[in-house]
């Protein structure tokens, strides 16, 4: 049987406040599903990156039928963006009107999968008409019992009534929606990526051009209780991998793909200390961390100082960080590190040569013009040029939930989640967003010559300031490259 797996070009989205680009990573987990049909056997893959080939829809369906699937496997997001998607169908709908022109053969099964088909499965189903089946939560366990069962011929005989997790259309037109499955493959079991039928050379992250790049993951999952990030599609509960399969993946990029520049993926790549250790003490072992730079994202609450000095040992050169504000009022709100703690914590990692690098979004709940003018002067004090992400309410998330609750939102569309990017909760029209993000470029342009200026000289504006800041809140307390206060 044949089947074309499908990871679409995405478009650059803006519209009014919203704003999403999509990386140009590997699609891990349709290369995990690519895995496991090879080693079912019975199988003739097409796999198509049409993202990082920079293929537009037209090209990639014109390979699609040349090849001549019976399956066509689409999916609309890609791994390391599941939890803030592209609130937007049109590239999607683009797709399928151009794989279902003319007259000629089409596939026999059409699904889709993804973070859109799972936060609104009738309505993609409704919108995409030449769509068989919705493939809902996680990539890997859906897609191994959907393609199993037109494998085995239960779909062919039964239908989709029988695959959990899957929405699907009946011959009248009418839309079911099968039950989540209780008790999915596990995460730990998942094949590694067919990294061969990948094209491994195009893949590279922004920040170094010129690197060959891997994304991996160790874990999934987030416990946290964030409001902003959509988590259906990974779950509250962290999922780990097995140390040695990781480093076993570490190593078959770094020989086979000349790989030195990863980014594991993670939503908390801290989160359980025992694993973190095992991956960092391997990676030593093996000696990967002397061939290798790597970074990862985590949450720092609760982190030790040793394991700073062990990540930096294993190659970690730095760690992005869900700081989101630097309002102590909206730290608050959104129950993450005081500002305070951060510091210390950037401070001490620095002193490591490992950065902390806080990312940041504008109109969070309860935002108003000065604790968003706020957030911008702490980040520049650090040394960071802002353009910040405006928030964007995704559905199913607490915030989306508490705003249609409110009567914020109706809580049936994409379209009212991006009208209402940045407005939602907050104190702020349009016109202060408009303000707030002019005074930033302002900033911006100021802090590009300090930076200059600083570089001229030999130094680097931003290095220290995180020690310097420390000092301000608590005079005598705080000692460059430690944390005295702990």
């Amino acid at each position: 049987m044949k089947i074309s797996i499908v990871n679409p070009y995405i478009p650059v989205f803006q519209r009014n406040y919203a704003f999403r680009k999509t990386r140009k990573w590997q699609p891990l987990s349709t290369a995990i599903v690519a895995a496991w049909l090879e080693q079912q056997g019975g199988w003739e893959l097409q796999f198509l990156d049409a993202h990082v080939m920079d293929w537009d829809n037209a090209e990639t369906v014109r390979r699609i039928r040349e090849f001549g699937p019976d399956v066509v496997l689409y999916s609309s997001e890609r791994t390391d963006a599941w939890e803030l998607p592209i609130p937007d169908l049109s590239y999607i709908e683009d797709f399928f009107e151009r794989l279902l022109a003319g007259d000629g053969p089409r596939p026999r099964h059409i699904l889709c999968e993804g973070p859109h088909g799972s936060i609104y499965p009738g309505d993609l189903l409704r919108r995409l008409p030449g769509v068989h089946a919705v493939l809902r939560g996680e990539t890997e366990p859906v897609c191994f019992a959907a393609l199993g069962a037109i494998a085995s011929g239960q779909v062919q005989r039964q239908g989709w009534g029988g695959v959990l997790s899957v929405s699907w259309r009946k011959p009248d037109g009418s839309f079911v929606h099968n039950p989540d499955d209780p008790a999915p493959v596990r995460y730990r079991d998942f094949p590694s990526p067919a990294w061969h039928l990948l094209p491994m050379e195009r893949y590279r992250d922004n920040a170094a051009p010129d690197v060959a790049f891997a994304m991996l993951e160790t874990s999934r999952g987030c416990p946290m209780p964030c409001g902003y990030c959509y988590k259906q599609m990974f779950g509250d509960k962290q999922s780990k991998r097995d140390p040695a399969q990781v480093l076993d993946e570490v190593e078959d990029v770094v020989r086979k793909w000349g790989v030195r520049r990863i980014m594991f993926q993670d939503q908390i790549f801290t989160l359980d200390r025992r694993h973190l250790i095992a991956i960092c003490e391997g990676l030593i072992e093996r000696g990967l961390a002397r061939q290798i730079e790597w970074r990862c994202q985590t949450r720092l609450n609760g982190m030790k100082l040793e394991h700073f000095k062990l990540m930096r040992d294993a190659g970690c050169v730095e760690i992005y960080t869900g700081l989101e504000t630097g309002s102590e009022a909206i730290q608050g709100e959104i129950s993450k590190l005081t500002l305070r703690e951060f510091l210390e914590y950037r401070d001490y990692a620095e002193g490591l040569g490992l950065i902390i690098s806080p990312n940041m979004i504008l109109g969070l709940p309860g935002e108003t013009y000065e604790t968003a003018m706020e957030s911008i002067r702490f980040f520049h004090q650090l040394g960071i040029a802002m353009s910040p992400n405006v928030n964007i309410t995704y559905p199913l998330t607490r915030y989306h939930t508490e705003a249609v609750e409110r009567g914020d939102l109706r809580g049936d569309s994409w379209e009212e989640v991006v009208d209402a990017a940045g407005l939602v909760g907050t104190h702020m029209d349009k016109a202060t967003i408009d303000r707030v993000r002019a005074e930033a470029e302002r900033l911006n342009r100021r802090l590009r010559w300090k930076k200059r200026l600083w570089k001229a000289l030999g130094r680097r504006y931003g290095h220290g300031a995180a020690a310097r800041m420390l000092r301000r809140l608590n005079p005598g307390q705080v000692l460059r490259g430690g944390v005295a206060s702990r």
